[in-house]
């Protein structure tokens, strides 16, 4: 068993478990509880404990259009099958889960999402298919559908007409496929694209792109790579550089690139001009092959493995086409990435996520205990006490926003200060780059490319934006830490009843829908747990702040030509005439000018989205405990007026071991998300 296995089995358990206890406290009539919340918390503990925990990594898989990405998204999941219509035809047909064809396919961003054994879906077949509308919330359509019901969603050559009468006019934002019985525990992330026309769909794939712990980069065996696809790789280059995330690139549809050229089958060809291609636009300073390149292109055919198994459930041998499919491979690669971290990490997150939950059920039970554990003597007193830290507490809110807010915008304004040198550090280490070419596509590349890199270093050099931001950050945690203790009376000596909980910078608000509407707010919170922040803190501001300064670094899908890395946007009217192509030169200069300045707006707007996730960490910490001080109160008074010591003995018998399991289950998630 490896260690994730490990984890993941601890965490089921523990899952379990706590599924059990939020069952028990609802059978409780003395514990405060909403019914219909209380259901949704059950049910949320048992969604975290299939469906969760049947997603350990998140892919995203690029390429321009028809690479071939949705036809390896059915093959990387077994769900590619193989169809000998005619006994005249030995090509026969295939299907999968997402539509796919020789033309342009995916109209919008599609998602494959395991769901493990999870009793409240039926995710059999080709899996359960869910729409959102640009109107909507998800959206049911159905279970195991026709391939043709599933392309009038989110084909560009699907037909409307084959979707539900009332769907028919209404614009599907994404689609997304729940399936069971997953080969591989990854949510796949199917993105049409390099830069999407719609302004929607472009948001959600951003979000996707922040979301994804890894990419593959996948391209057909029958043609090499061309300068065409230069932009989306070097937009991958740059997220790689400021977020270290791996890229696995594959050549797929070997099946179709056999016939034997220069003493080899086609497809080596190719596979070995891609290898060049991207060792000579991507090495490292030093010369060797960067790690984004990794070994290069990997070459699959989920054809022949579906025409395999096919073969295979007939009765004839066929392991020599499988393991030429190279197909588990590739999965063996993104198995390897699930134990290199990225698996404990989604582990540590539903762990936390659990966490959250446990505690705002456990603390009114524990505040609960306490209060009817006074003795009769000292009600009055601790009446007087919990209504006068209740009365601090509140005038305490809106100074604690307003001291944060000062905080933020002035930590903001060091942040940003470095900016002033950044026109000056680029024109450094490019002007002499853009005079030494014509400015064509592979020398604009090239550009580019020096670009990020220049930018890289620079911000996070020791006196750089995001190293002086990670600095603010820290200190505007500390003000509100401090803030906190003072309104909250963590200062008080002696015992307390509703004690003070420590604002725990790994369990902040919960993020925004991630695949729902877009924005910087919404997107550092997602970049967080990407890039091993586990909240807006912990260590990884300077890394985050560097990746969301600039969304066409960072997020680069779709990004606005105006952003630092935005490629020059030289046209075809360059000759041969010297003057021409000095003027595109000064041209491109002078957009690294306009660059530099929108590169502070952009920092400006993600610095100030991630304080204030803290700032409302900070906030909802307070809120929570207000409303504790508050339930706490009510039980002292309810006390006064009944003077029923019996009746409390009674009560804490029965909720004293509940509180104690919950704090139980509490101290082990924390501990299992903290484990090395």
């Amino acid at each position: 068993m490896t260690g994730v296995e490990e984890i993941r089995d601890d965490l089921a358990r523990l899952l379990g478990r706590c599924e059990t206890w939020l069952e028990t406290l609802g059978n409780q009539d003395d514990a405060p509880q909403d019914v219909d919340e209380l259901a949704a918390d059950v049910a949320r503990v048992c969604s975290l404990r299939t469906r969760a925990l049947s997603t350990l990594l998140n892919v995203g898989m690029l390429g321009r259009q028809s690479a071939g990405k949705s036809f390896l998204i059915s093959g990387l999941q077994g769900r590619l099958e193989y169809w000998l219509v005619d006994d005249d035809d030995d090509e026969g047909e295939y299907t999968g889960i997402l539509p796919s064809s020789a033309n342009p396919t995916t109209a919008c961003p599609s998602t494959v999402v395991p769901v493990g054994d999870d009793p409240s879906v039926n995710a059999s077949g080709r899996g359960l298919l869910r729409v959102k509308f640009d109107d909507s919330d998800w959206v049911e359509i159905g279970t195991d559908l026709p391939p043709a019901v599933v392309a009038s969603y989110g084909a560009a050559d699907g037909k409307v007409t084959d979707r539900r009468r009332e769907h028919i006019n209404r614009r599907v934002l994404e689609i997304e496929v729940l399936i069971s019985d997953a080969l591989l525990p990854a949510k796949l992330f199917d993105l049409p694209g390099s830069e999407s026309p719609d302004g929607d769909h472009d948001l959600i794939m951003r979000g996707a792109w922040a979301e994804a712990d890894c990419f593959i980069y996948v391209t057909q065996a029958t043609s090499a790579l061309t300068v065409n696809e230069l932009a989306l790789i070097r937009d991958l280059y740059a997220h790689h550089l400021q977020t270290g995330k791996r890229v696995l690139w594959v050549l797929t549809g070997i099946d179709r690139a056999t016939q034997r050229e220069h003493g080899q089958a086609a497809w080596r060809n190719v596979q070995a001009t891609n290898n060049d291609y991207l060792r000579t636009h991507f090495a490292d300073a030093g010369g060797g092959l960067a790690a984004f390149v990794g070994e290069g292109f990997l070459p699959v055919s989920a054809a022949w493995e579906a025409k395999a198994t096919a073969e295979e459930a007939n009765g004839n041998a066929t392991r020599n086409l499988r393991q030429r499919s190279g197909m588990d491979v590739l999965r063996d690669r993104l198995r390897q990435l699930v134990e290199s971290g990225a698996g404990d990490r989604h582990l540590v997150q539903v762990a936390d996520e659990t966490r959250r939950l446990v505690r705002r059920r456990h603390r009114p039970i524990r505040d609960i205990v306490d209060a009817h554990q006074v003795s009769v003597d000292e009600l009055a007193a601790q009446q007087a006490a919990v209504a006068e830290r209740l009365e601090r507490a509140a005038s305490s809110a809106e100074s604690m926003r307003t001291e944060l807010a000062d905080e933020l915008e002035r930590g903001i304004r060091a942040g940003q200060r470095p900016f002033a040198d950044l026109a000056q550090e680029l024109h450094r280490g490019l002007d002499q780059l853009i005079d030494e070419g014509k400015l064509d596509v592979e020398h604009v590349h090239e550009i580019d490319i020096r670009q990020v890199q220049t930018y890289t270093q620079w911000m996070v050099g020791p006196d750089g934006p995001a190293t002086v931001w990670q600095r603010q950050l820290e200190q505007l945690d500390a003000k509100g830490r401090t803030l906190l203790r003072l309104a909250l009376g963590d200062d008080a000596t002696g015992s307390q009843l509703v004690s003070p909980e420590p604002l725990d910078s790994r369990l902040p608000p919960p993020p925004a829908d991630a695949r729902g509407a877009m924005s910087v707010y919404s997107l550092v919170q997602i970049a967080a747990g990407t890039v091993t922040v586990a909240g807006p803190l912990a260590g990884g501001a300077a890394a985050l702040m560097t990746s969301l300064s600039l969304a066409s670094i960072a997020l680069p899908v779709g990004a606005a030509v105006a952003a630092a890395i935005g490629i020059a946007k030289i046209t075809n009217v360059l000759k041969e005439r010297e003057s021409v192509i000095q003027k595109a030169r000064n041209e491109r200069k002078r957009m690294i000018d306009e660059q530099a300045k929108q590169a502070r707006a952009d920092f400006v707007e993600a610095a100030r989205s991630q304080g204030q996730i803290l700032i409302d960490a900070v906030e909802e910490h307070l809120e929570q405990h207000r409303a504790r001080l508050h339930a706490t109160l009510a039980q002292i008074m309810d006390r006064v007026d009944a003077e029923d010591t019996v009746a409390s003995r009674e009560l804490v018998t029965r909720l004293a071991p509940i509180e104690q399991t919950g704090r139980e289950i509490i101290g082990e998630l924390r501990d299992l998300a903290d484990r090395p």
